[in-house]
């Protein structure tokens, strides 16, 4: 959980300084734009510490927030590569509602990429990963760009290495939370019931503790990790050459003449 956090503190940070700079030169827009990513931070933050008010308070407490605020604000919370299903089930579970529309995360891809070609300023945009073969991306996981190239990779092994991560992330969030979870907290528990059948060593049901599934799966991912890791790393290496539109949405398919 400590590098989770870290990596949203300096997330937190950077975007209070950008804030700051957009606030001293008046850009408004931008200034706003700011704010809700850091919310978003700050509630994928809260989420992973423990300390997140139910889904009901919060959605009674804070204006709806735009689908890429949602599926970035998720994808801190996962910390790994995700699919537009498991972003929508994670955040149905822990912020509450079903308010990730498949048909709008369909298209946000598309939205995310004109934008970065048009805008003149720096955001966090959503993602596709990419494979580190093609670099091309990977059919409907998406990112941050927030994170690291080789992050954003998916290598022969990268799946179950995801799939840990993001257990491990979760059952923090949700031991973490414990009954401060509220109403949002049989959610969670039936959400991390579902994932522990997929852990070696964990038997499937509605009694195992994050603790156990925490567990299981730190020791799968120790297995996996350094493998993933250095498939990762070495194509980062060849994606460094790429230009920035390819390093964030991959290298485009050719047409067909």
């Amino acid at each position: 959980m400590n590098e989770a956090l870290d990596a949203i503190e300096r997330q937190m940070s950077r975007l209070r300084t950008e804030m700051r700079t957009a606030a001293e030169s008046s850009d408004s827009g931008r200034l706003s734009e700011l704010h809700a990513q850091l919310r978003s931070a700050q509630d994928a933050w809260s989420a992973l510490l423990g300390t997140s008010v139910g889904p009901s308070a919060a959605a009674a407490t804070r204006p709806l927030k735009s689908v890429r605020e949602q599926v970035l604000q998720t994808l801190t919370l996962i910390g790994a590569p995700a699919s537009q299903k498991t972003i929508r089930t994670v955040h149905d579970a822990f912020f509450g509602g079903a308010l990730l529309s498949s048909s709008r995360m369909a298209s946000l891809r598309r939205d995310e990429e004109r934008s970065f070609r048009n805008s003149k300023t720096t955001r966090t945009y959503v993602c596709p990963a990419l494979l580190t073969e093609t670099f091309r991306s990977a059919r409907s996981l998406l990112v941050s760009s927030e994170w690291p190239l080789h992050q954003r990779l998916i290598a022969s092994g990268s799946g179950q290495v995801n799939y840990l991560t993001m257990a491990v992330n979760l059952a923090d969030a949700a031991a973490g939370a414990g009954d401060e979870a509220g109403e949002g907290g049989d959610a969670i528990n039936a959400l991390l019931a579902s994932i522990a059948l997929d852990i070696p060593g964990v038997a499937g049901g509605t009694s195992v503790s994050p603790a156990r599934i925490r567990a299981a799966a730190q020791r799968e991912l120790d297995r996996l990790l350094p493998a993933d890791q250095e498939a990762r790393s070495q194509a980062a290496k060849a994606g460094a050459q790429l230009d920035p539109i390819e390093q964030m949405f991959g290298i485009a398919v050719p047409q067909n003449t």
